[in-house]
């Protein structure tokens, strides 16, 4: 039999292999027996599983290895789907299963099957443009297209002189290489990967602006190292002076457990890599991640991770499993940050390799940042060898101490075998965690940061009153429910008082990932490829969702790389006026905007939970003793309710001096800068988001203020109107035409003028606006264009925005053609503009005016006797007295704002609760003693808002409920609801059921909850989720179009979702542009599409006919002039 299996497999590569292409790497065949017995390392067998019939798949080694072909074999009649049934129609969402009655094909054909299990060819054929998509990309990679599969078998004679072929690709184009960059990271420089790297030195300060890529590849790298060195620079020269009083008070601190926590987690590494094989058993989950890196850098993420996550939570006390994730996470990207950067700089080194060589096995560690160079002693142990790269290389990429840990133990057990075959072992796992780019796993991660937690509590020790000694952090159970605790860690009172006396710079080491950007960002070409120069990001924030990873992987996502590389490709510039400004408001206690106030509210002490009286007789609710113990319960729940609202409100004010000093922070490392970029990437629905988290355009006010076009322009003879335009819609008056903007602009121009002069004296006007940081900034702007003498020649810089009209609703509108709602949301020419939220709140208004004045016609002095429908009408009267007169504009903006978006009445009742809770609390009422009659005149107002909403917009209700009924179709199938957007993103609903499970940890044990692919779908979120999720990735088509087209024109363009920004100058061309693509994207049957997309996918399904379509003529958009405003 296997002799015979033999023979046909030779048969099988005589005849029928020409080329193999694994990535782009071609393997060309030879006939002779001698390639056969060594390149032939495994036959697949498909079909009937050993019988003389089956068909056979020849592989090679490297074939083996690629992750598309192990998923496949190792499965062969299912495509890793992991539902219990699949609907044999699934397209985008899901791959599809292969017919299981296999018949006796060719291998053509089996790979062909192969290649039809991939959702590549799904996506192909709704993917417009694929041919286009597939020339482009082969140009940019400078190979042939690849196939759905990466590889291909049979008569492929174009491949047959492919070694003659000119190639567009840079650099090696060996094996190991294959997967990695093609390009240099940084475009268009002078300095390769590896002569930057080979000039790093973590031991100086930032290098000098004059090189850019330098700085770059510092602001990225330098990470938790240049921290590291800060400490241990601190610490030397403190102690060479004898003098720590020059110190901040928080590098006191920290530096008061830094060493004791460092050598505690070497202690720990070097355990993990001991002879003690119980000590290595009970932490093997941890113990490689743990060596990841040097104990110096460790301590120094652990300390500024729980830090940070303890400031920015809005509370002192976080739970365990937060803290320890964000640690786990934080050591993870330290990690990739290197073994990116050995892999780039192992590349752009690697010599030409002789073609004879390419067969020959790497050793297991080439790529990884664990070991420079390194060979076998006779012991079988890895021993570093000095390299040429000095200091700079050894510290940042090499991570030499693992190496030293096992000379260390080997040196103490050199006579032992079996201590060395475990030692080398427990390296192995190491360096094989090093060399991998898998996400870390999720219990994994936990169980490494609740290690960490364990040690910041037991070594991390601060100087309290009296010098004495306290623990720097705090770890608490807090009671959830009936029998159940929750771990939380807190800081110490008088560490985090401290940290918010000190300067802004105590954040500069804690904000290191992900900043923004000094050169242009590098081109999105693939969703794995772009963005930083050696920090990894992806195109997508998939969390975790495999099917939409695949989707992205065979998806043509041309378009949206441009977009994206667009909007990251804008030059930014700090705004130094307005960062003055808002420094001094800080320092000095000023509260404005989103720049908290740094005095705490006066918190009532915790009230006492008065003793159960046990000998009370509960059926004598008559007696005295009852309604005393009654009224001491009442008083004390007030009392709890008060002191938690007031506790609450300084943790939120903590949150927000936190986030305040990471902009601030993060503003002035980047003010002497000419330039400074943000790259983008996507959310699952396709929304572009600017990858830094703390400073960026679509930030805050406070961002946003401190930020303008680094390219400047004149304003012509139109850009001084347009900034007026701004000043008055950032002032709140943006009700009126333009005109009269423009007109309230000049009226307050002595105020405007004031602002300028002196921003803090006596005239704040700017204070008062809705967004005061902008507005300062459009001031300065506005004076200084009018003191130049010739505003139409003055050079400016401020972007000006144009807002969509309630943006979602304009979307449903189009989608429907529905007349009114367009009419009411700006789609059509009117002399002013249209407010929807003034239409909804006058109705409301009318409705709660009408019920607040009936009179009830029954007798309620006595509640207890009431009927239940007497009882409703009586609270139905009574929120309506509550709220009367309190409802204005801003009270149910949000609930419209977000009626398209899915808001629940939940929702809705917290969102409108806040805004009259505040009114309230203005008039000087006990909000703490109504909170149960504010709670029930919110849920009516909250009712009354949806229902006017309703009546109002129902072309928008029908297309809603039309979309939410398909959801419902396809995820009865067990299938997740995926489509594909105009611009070309997949889209695949992550939503699933989650699963608990417990993780024992050296600190507790944890409840993680688990959301993977292999889960049951949530079927509700699916549904309730799936028309906002689709109309976002509507409006971020229209976006990404806008900005394709106003780059083709030579126009700066950025945007934050459904708010356009360019230059004073260019307003009135963007309006052009922004109107012309809206209308091309609907021009397109977009409901139609769907719908016949989903009845390929579920032909067994019968899903609802379309909602009938208004008489809206899009064309009249062009000549709607609050279309955006």
């Amino acid at each position: 039999m296997q002799a015979s299996r033999t023979m046909v497999c030779q048969t099988a590569v005589s005849q029928t292999v020409r080329s193999l292409r694994i990535r782009g790497m071609r393997h060309k065949a030879t006939w002779s027996s001698s390639w056969t017995r060594s390149r032939l390392t495994s036959v697949q067998s498909y079909g009937g599983i050993g019988t003389e019939d089956s068909s056979f798949v020849v592989t090679t080694e490297q074939c083996r290895q690629h992750p598309g072909w192990r998923s496949y074999s190792s499965n062969r009649n299912q495509r890793r789907l992991h539902t219990s049934s699949v609907h044999s129609s699934s397209a985008a969402a899901m791959t599809t299963s292969p017919d299981t009655n296999v018949d006796n094909t060719s291998m053509n054909d089996d790979v062909r099957r192969i290649a039809e299990a991939n959702m590549a060819l799904l996506f192909r054929e709704e993917t417009p443009h694929w041919q286009e998509h597939t020339e482009r990309r082969t140009k940019r990679n400078g190979i042939r297209a690849l196939s759905a599969v990466d590889y291909e078998l049979g008569d492929l004679p174009e491949w047959d002189d492919a070694e003659e072929e000119e190639e567009y690709v840079e650099g090696d184009q060996s094996d190991e290489s294959s997967s990695e960059e093609v390009r240099p990271p940084v475009e268009a420089k002078s300095h390769s990967m590896a002569d930057l790297l080979e000039r790093f030195n973590p031991e100086v300060e930032m290098p000098p602006h004059s090189n850019l890529e330098d700085v770059q590849l510092w602001l990225e790298c330098d990470s938790q190292r240049e921290s590291v060195l800060k400490y241990e620079r601190t610490i030397q020269d403190a102690r060479q002076r004898k003098d720590f009083a020059s110190m901040s008070s928080v590098q006191r601190q920290v530096l008061n457990w830094y060493e004791t926590l460092k050598d505690r987690i070497e202690t720990e590494q070097l355990n993990y890599l001991s002879a003690d094989k119980k000590t290595r058993k009970d932490m093997h989950s941890y113990g490689p991640y743990l060596c990841a890196l040097q104990s110096e850098k460790i301590a120094v993420i652990c300390s500024h991770q729980a830090m940070l996550a303890i400031l920015s939570s809005g509370s002192n006390r976080i739970p365990v499993v937060t803290i320890a994730l964000k640690i786990g996470t934080a050591i993870e990207a330290e990690v990739n940050v290197q073994r990116l950067l050995r892999q780039r700089m192992d590349a752009s080194q690697r010599p030409e390799k002789d073609p004879k060589d390419e067969d020959k096995k790497e050793s297991v560690d080439e790529h990884t940042d664990s070991v420079d160079i390194e060979s076998k002693t006779d012991h079988g142990l890895s021993e570093l060898k000095d390299t040429p790269m000095g200091l700079s290389k050894r510290w940042s990429y090499g991570a030499s101490h693992l190496q030293q840990f096992i000379d260390e133990s080997s040196r103490n057990e050199v006579g032992n075998k079996k201590t060395r075959i475990r030692i080398d072992r427990a390296n192995q796992r190491a360096l094989r965690l090093l060399n991998s780019s898998e996400e870390w796993p999720k219990t994994h991660k936990i169980k490494l940061g609740c290690t960490l937690v364990k040690f910041l509590l037991d070594d991390a020790k601060v100087r309290g009153e009296g010098n004495k000694q306290e623990d720097a952090f705090v770890y608490e159970k807090e009671r959830k429910g009936h029998n159940k605790f929750m771990g939380v860690v807190g800081l110490n009172d008088q560490l985090y008082k401290l940290i918010m006396e000190d300067d802004v710079d105590v954040f500069s080491s804690m904000a290191t990932h992900n900043r923004p950007m000094v050169i242009p960002p590098r081109d999105w070409t693939d969703p794995n490829d772009g963005g930083y120069c050696a920090v990894k990001v992806e195109l997508m924030r998939t969390n975790g969702c495999r099917s939409q990873r695949e989707a992205l992987q065979e998806s043509n996502l041309d378009s949206v790389y441009d977009g994206l590389n667009v909007l990251g490709k804008v030059p930014w510039v700090i705004n130094k006026e307005i960062l003055r400004v808002a420094h001094d408001c800080w320092e000095n206690n000023i509260p404005l905007g989103d720049i908290p106030t740094q005095t705490n509210y006066n918190v009532p002490d915790q009230p006492i939970r008065p003793e159960r009286q046990t000998d009370l007789v509960l059926d004598d609710k008559e007696s005295e003793t009852y309604k005393a113990s009654v009224m001491e319960y009442k008083a004390y729940r007030e009392s709890t309710r008060k002191f938690l609202r007031m506790k609450q409100k300084n943790m939120d004010l903590n949150s927000l001096r936190c986030s305040t000093m990471l902009k601030l922070n993060q503003a002035d490392l980047f003010q002497d800068f000419e330039n400074i970029y943000f790259p983008y990437n996507l959310d699952f629905r396709g929304r572009a988001y600017p990858i830094p988290p703390h400073l960026s355009n679509v930030g805050s006010d406070l961002s946003r203020g401190v930020l303008k076009f680094s390219k400047k322009k004149p304003l012509g003879p139109r850009g001084l109107y347009w900034l007026k335009v701004h000043l008055a819609n950032l002032a709140g008056a943006d009700k009126m035409s333009f005109e009269k903007r423009a007109e309230f602009t000049e009226k307050h121009m002595d105020s405007v003028r004031a602002a300028v002069m002196d921003p803090l004296g006596e005239d704040r006007w700017w204070t008062t606006l809705d967004d005061p940081f902008q507005g300062l900034a459009t001031c300065h702007e506005i004076v200084n264009a009018i003191d130049s003498g010739d505003p139409a020649t003055y050079e400016g810089s401020l972007p000006v925005h144009m807002d969509g009209s309630c943006n979602g609703l304009q979307h449903y509108a189009a989608l429907g053609r529905d007349t009114i709602g367009g009419k009411a949301v700006n789609l059509c020419k009117a002399d002013g503009p249209q407010d929807v939220y003034i239409g909804v709140m006058h109705e409301v208004i009318r409705r709660v005016a009408e019920e607040a004045k009936r009179e009830l016609d029954f007798d309620h002095s006595n509640i207890d006797d009431l009927n239940p429908s007497d009882l409703a009408a009586l609270r139905k009267n009574r929120a309506a007295k509550l709220v009367h007169g309190l409802i204005d504009r801003g009270v149910v903006k949000r609930t419209v704002m977000t009626s398209v978006y899915g808001v629940t009445f939940i929702g809705a009742r917290q969102q409108i609760q806040e805004k009259i809770t505040e009114k309230l609390e203005e008039k000087g009422a006990d909000v703490d003693e109504l909170t149960d009659e504010i709670y029930s005149a919110c849920s009516y107002l909250a009712k009354e808002t949806m229902e006017v909403m309703g009546e109002l917009f129902v072309g928008a209700r029908q297309t809603m409920n039309w979309l939410a009924s398909c959801a419902r179709l396809i995820s009865q199938q067990g299938q997740p609801v995926a489509w594909i957007s105009p611009i070309g993103v997949p889209a695949v609903q992550p939503y699933r059921q989650s699963r608990q499970f417990t993780v024992v940890t050296l600190l507790q044990s944890v409840v993680l909850t688990d959301n993977s692919d292999d889960l049951p779908l949530h079927s509700q979120r699916q549904v309730t989720a799936f028309p906002p999720n689709y109309v976002h990735s509507l409006d971020s088509s229209h976006m990404l179009l806008t900005a394709l087209e106003m780059d083709r024109r030579g126009l700066t363009f950025s945007a934050v979702h459904d708010s356009f920004w360019t230059h004073p100058a260019d307003i009135d061309e963007m309006n052009k542009v922004l109107r012309e693509t809206f209308i091309e994207l609907y021009d397109q049957p977009l409901l139609e599409n769907l719908k016949r997309t989903w009845e390929l996918r579920y032909p067994s399904l019968e899903f609802p006919e379309l909602p009938e379509r208004g008489t809206l003529n899009l064309e009249d958009v062009r000549d709607a002039p609050y279309f955006f405003q």
